[in-house]
């Protein structure tokens, strides 16, 4: 077992990041754990992990509230006829992870997400092929071999970072994530 204890939230990010990417609700350019190193251009989401704190003493189960960052350009291509493309566009992608993180296989709780979310983060420490840079991301996340999300909830909205140039516009979805960074299932 890997790291069982260490980097809960590293981990829940990457696993975030790895099931909204595996969904079509970004790339793997622009939707990214918040402890990365590229650069963010828009549209971007970020996916953090804030506050956790110990469910069951002394188990490495934690709730762990997430904070999805998506934001998107408010300036317009300069050939682009219709005015409200930006926006458009922005309330897509914002509404295509709002989705995909809302799965429901009862009609009553998230558990849907949170295995999909689990496989997603364990899948990443798979190598999709045999080239060099597979097994290199592989290799960077085996620390994900045993990562659980056991229950994903809804924690509805938060206030958007204010935007003084006025030339991008950001949303903020709450989630809260049971999760643990050793098997649990």
């Amino acid at each position: 077992m890997a790291d069982p204890y260490n980097k809960l939230r590293s981990k829940l990010d990457r696993a975030v990041a790895a099931y909204l990417v595996s969904v079509g609700a970004g790339g793997p350019n622009d939707c990214l754990p918040h402890n990365t190193v590229l650069a963010n251009t828009y549209p971007n989401t970020d996916v953090h992990s804030t506050l956790s704190r110990p469910e069951v003493a002394l188990t490495g189960l934690r709730r762990v509230m997430v904070h999805i960052s998506i934001k998107g350009s408010a300036v317009n291509k300069p050939d682009e006829p219709n005015v409200d493309q930006g926006r458009v566009e922005f309330d897509k992608r914002v509404g295509v992870t709002m989705d995909a993180l809302m799965e429901s296989d009862d009609g009553q709780t998230l558990r849907a997400t949170a295995r999909a979310i689990t496989a997603a983060g364990r899948a990443l420490a798979v190598a999709v092929d045999g080239s060099d840079a597979a097994i290199l991301k592989a290799a960077n996340n085996a620390d994900m071999v045993d990562f659980t999300c056991q229950a994903w909830y809804d924690a509805g909205e938060g206030d958007p970072e204010t935007n003084a140039d006025g030339c991008s516009w950001e949303n903020i979805l709450m989630f809260e994530a049971l999760a643990s960074p050793s098997n649990v299932d």
